[in-house]
């Protein structure tokens, strides 16, 4: 069986873990660049390992039958040409988002990036979205395979929206301006005169940690909001469970940082929460307005307000949205699928 390097900035959950340890038929190596990158102690076994230890390649590659490279961003990718060349092995490359532009990238990242293009095998976008922007820096079209990122149904279940009073708004993910999150809580701010027992939960970590608190406390949210920090995975499908509404107002940040696709709407629509979002990168290949969820333009505050107004004075027509919803990851996102998909490509690298 062939065994796959895979280059990863992080060994943690949130990592692409089952695009590296779960592609049928392939072995996997899990790499990272040094020992302060493993980050989730939890993911260890010994084929973990670091790259700034492998002193022999040669060596390293025939005792474990690499044939080919994965690397899970460009900049990984880059960082892996020289081993490339010295193993003459071939590489494909995973795009993610801030990797398809030059927001906040290191001066001659525009010159490493068509390098990559130029010497690797693969590139594998995860929207079409990314394939437009990479194919903009110059990759050739024809090295180009949109691969989205899939959802484990049998981990998230399909429930129908829930039923009860409750007006219960969460929202998750590492907290960067990409995410939205300063604007989703004065949208929430604006209509909490309307819905005085809406709730607002957002969970996650990141530097806007502080700026997210202090804006709740300055538009005197009180108990109405809930910061929760770095909790577990299975807790948040619990916290996902008790939401009557997920929000994810994405937008391009202010250094031109850009989303894929956000795993963590894939996640809400196949539990079955109706999911409002905006017209950002690749978010409307995952939804269509009014069809699978509601859609908004990014940075909007009112614009944000008025479709959670319109969602929680609707709510006869959630279960429609739901259900579109579960049906469009179950054809396009579903992760068992995916990973098929990965290793059709990886096959068509090797010629199998």
């Amino acid at each position: 069986m062939d065994t796959v390097m895979h280059l990863n900035l992080r060994v943690d959950r949130a990592q692409y873990i089952e695009q590296i340890r779960q592609v049928p038929g392939y072995e996997y190596i899990h790499m990272v660049r040094q020992a302060k990158y493993m980050t989730d102690l939890s993911l260890f076994n010994k084929k973990v390992y670091y790259l700034n230890e492998i002193f022999s390649p040669a060596e390293y590659v025939k005792n474990n039958h690499i044939t080919l490279l994965h690397a899970h961003h460009a900049q990984l990718g880059i960082l892996l040409l020289p081993f490339k060349e010295e193993m003459n092995l071939p590489l494909v490359t995973s795009i993610r988002g801030r990797d398809a532009t030059l927001a906040d990238q290191p001066i001659g990242y525009l010159e490493h990036i068509k390098m990559l293009f130029d010497q690797g095998e693969l590139f594998f976008p995860v929207c079409q979205f990314l394939a437009e922007k990479i194919t903009d820096l110059g990759c050739p079209s024809d090295k180009i395979r949109v691969l989205y990122g899939g959802v484990d149904l049998n981990q998230f279940v399909y429930r129908s929206p829930n039923q009860r009073d409750s007006q219960n708004i969460i929202s998750f993910g590492r907290l960067v301006e990409k995410k939205g999150h300063l604007i989703l809580i004065r949208a929430f701010h604006k209509i909490r005169h309307q819905f005085p027992n809406a709730t607002l939960t957002i969970i996650g970590s990141g530097p806007l940690e502080n700026s997210i608190n202090s804006l709740a406390t300055e538009l005197n949210l009180g108990h109405s909001f809930r910061f929760l920090k770095q909790i577990p995975k299975d807790q948040v499908q619990e916290e996902l469970t008790h939401a009557d509404l997920f929000c994810a107002p994405s937008m391009e940040a202010s250094n031109g940082d850009v989303e894929g696709i956000p795993n963590t709407i894939k996640e809400a629509m196949a539990t079955g929460v109706p999911v409002i979002s905006t017209f950002h990168a690749g978010i409307p290949e995952l939804i269509t307005h009014d069809k699978e969820g509601i859609l908004v333009q990014e940075n909007n505050v009112d614009e944000l307000a008025d479709a959670i107004e319109f969602m929680l004075n609707n709510r006869q027509k959630w279960e429609t949205y739901t259900l579109a919803a579960r049906q469009k990851i179950e054809q396009n996102f579903d992760l068992n699928k995916q990973l098929l998909q990965q290793a059709k490509y990886y096959d068509e690298v090797l010629g199998d």
